[in-house]
């Protein structure tokens, strides 16, 4: 165990792969695997495969799998698709020059964007054109049989689940940290004396989860953190107390 006065959670707001209940209703012949786990198509049972989910990971992967199979693709909710490259320029150089990556989470329109996703690069139509067949949102399954939003169903043979990812924070054992599994925080400072987190979905602006632009709130919590490393706070009472009653390990961050 290591014990720290400052503590920066950076693992990421997609720690765990999410499956939905119909997963645990198929039979074990049907091979299925959450897109966290796929690889290529060789890596699968030949046959036709169904992918459930209407983000880029279900679009690019059923894009691949169409290449050398029947592809059925189950979207829930339908997303903008973007181009990935546009006027000879990636689409983040646009994004970013247009100032949304920096659109921050308490604006009006950052309210907007963050209750919506986009698809980059791929398209319906060219997932069409590839023999790519549209299904409704998953409703249910049994055995081998997949029922769909319109009545429909399939008989499976290979299921890929690009059914996104659920933060985990129940490794941090401390009172207040988390309300309804998301972290309580006001760009990424929580109410804990020394605990941080860096790399939420919008934890001050669009950019906050991605790579390029998490340097903002990285060099946002740097300074807070210097700052009260020159003041040298002392844990505060709550935390103090919640250490005696838990022996002196405490209700704190382990690994």
């Amino acid at each position: 165990m290591l014990r720290g006065r400052q503590v920066v959670v950076a693992t990421g707001p997609f720690q765990v792969p999410y499956l939905p209940p119909a997963a645990q209703r198929l039979d074990g012949p049907v091979t299925q695997l959450h897109s966290a786990g796929y690889r290529n198509p060789q890596a699968l049972p030949s046959g036709p495969a169904l992918v459930v989910g209407g983000g880029n990971s279900g679009f690019q992967i059923a894009e691949e799998l169409a290449a050398t199979r029947p592809v059925d693709l189950s979207i829930a909710t339908k997303a903008p698709v973007l181009p990935q490259r546009l006027a000879g320029k990636d689409l983040f150089w646009w994004l970013t020059r247009l100032g949304l990556m920096r659109v921050t989470a308490g604006s009006r329109l950052g309210r907007r964007m963050s209750g919506r996703e986009f698809i980059i690069g791929s398209s319906r139509r060219r997932l069409k054109e590839a023999g790519v067949r549209f299904r409704p949102a998953v409703t249910g399954a049994d055995g081998r049989t997949i029922r769909f939003a319109d009545g429909t169903s399939l008989d499976a043979e290979v299921v890929i689940w690009a059914t996104g990812y659920r933060p985990d924070y129940s490794w941090i054992r401390i009172p207040g940290v988390t309300r309804d599994g998301q972290v309580a925080h006001r760009r990424g400072v929580t109410d804990v004396p020394g605990l941080y987190f860096l790399g939420l979905s919008w934890q001050h602006t669009r950019g906050s989860a991605l790579l390029g632009f998490v340097h903002d709130d990285a060099a946002y919590l740097a300074g807070r953190i210097a700052a009260r490393h020159q003041i040298g706070d002392l844990p505060s009472p709550d935390i103090q107390a919640g250490r005696e009653a838990h022996g002196p390990g405490g209700p704190g961050v382990q690994s």
